[in-house]
């Protein structure tokens, strides 16, 4: 299905070739939470995977319109997506992402894909959907309220310059951990040890922390099939990067790091602790490991988000020297 939204653009399903185009224009209009061509095709292909419904919409110069016929990263102006959370799995509830390209803004192209997406997911019975806006964008807060998406959780993104970070002082914690009997090893590491069970014991881990981490949907637990493909099968993980604490035998925390393939930032994944280990700084022992691998493939910034209402974890990033930038609220939309 098309739809005809005005002389000049349509608004219609996205197509493959078009891929680059829809990356490129999500990564210029959000540029600090950027969107490779791979990120978006895994996007796709692991919603299509799980039985998930979605969706990726553009929004395309018409035919004898005015450079119609320039190439697709001109023609494409702007992209909608709709998609499902497996973390937060609901079956009425969505995802989305919108985005105009900067030079096509303010043309009705954003609203136009809105009303799209809305018609929509209300053909499929939805109940609400969340979507980010960062509160210093020039343009989408206000779009989203005058469209009634009420933000109501918020996310502090931060940033850490990798060349400048100095482990010497965390010395002593280490040695403190160590008299513990904690030991930090990654991901790699136990892979290469054939850990039995390895993906069984941290899929537990990741379940029992995450239930802690705050969040604007409830977490739900992860399969195990989930998390080997979405997690140990993210093409951006590092294993040397995928930090894991074991004392005893058993894991008790973990702090993951990611690359999008693309320029020299990271990111982390989720860093967590179980119950009994909070407030010993084992937090901050395995992001200090995780740092020191950047630093040993030649990054120069990490990129991290946490919840404005998790003051642990924001304090953990104070202290290690992450820059705090504007937040990010998640706005709620409710069909019904």
């Amino acid at each position: 299905m098309t739809s005809p939204t005005s002389q000049a653009f349509t608004v219609r399903p996205l197509t493959p070739h078009e891929h680059p185009a829809v990356a490129r224009i999500l990564t210029e209009t959000h540029p600090h939470d950027p969107m490779s061509v791979q990120d978006l095709e895994r996007l796709l292909e692991d919603q299509a995977r799980w039985g998930y419904r979605h969706e990726a919409l553009v929004a395309v110069r018409n035919p004898g319109t005015s450079n119609a016929d320039r190439p697709v990263d001109d023609t494409v102006l702007g992209t909608a997506l709709y998609f499902q959370n497996p973390g937060a799995y609901h079956p009425h509830r969505y995802a989305l992402h919108l985005a105009v390209g900067p030079q096509h803004q303010g043309q009705g192209i954003g609203a136009a894909l809105w009303r799209e997406l809305l018609a929509r997911l209300g053909a499929l019975g939805a109940e609400s959907a969340r979507i980010h806006a960062r509160e210093d964008h020039p343009v989408a807060p206000g779009f989203l309220a005058r469209r009634g998406g009420v933000p109501d959780h918020w996310a502090f993104p931060s940033t850490l310059d990798v060349p400048s970070f100095d482990p010497a002082p965390y010395a002593a914690l280490f040695a403190n951990l160590e008299r513990q009997g904690v030991r930090l090893t990654t991901l790699a590491a136990l892979r290469a040890q054939h850990t039995p069970h390895l993906n069984a014991r941290l899929c537990a881990l990741m379940n029992e922390i995450r239930t802690d981490v705050p969040r604007p949907e409830p977490a739900l637990p992860l399969t195990q099939q989930l998390f080997d493909e979405a997690i140990l099968g993210d093409f951006g993980l590092l294993p040397d990067g995928y930090v894991v604490a074991e004392q005893g035998g058993t894991f008790i925390g973990q702090s993951t790091l990611f690359t999008n393939g693309e320029g020299e930032a990271l990111f982390t994944g989720l860093t967590g602790v179980a119950r009994p280990w909070r407030g010993r700084g084992l937090a901050t022992a395995m992001k200090v490991r995780v740092i020191e691998l950047a630093r040993t493939l030649g990054a120069a910034q990490i990129v991290t988000d946490n919840a404005s209402d998790n003051a642990a974890m924001l304090a953990v990033n104070e202290r290690l020297g992450f820059a705090r930038q504007p937040a990010t609220a998640s706005y709620l939309v409710r069909f019904r």
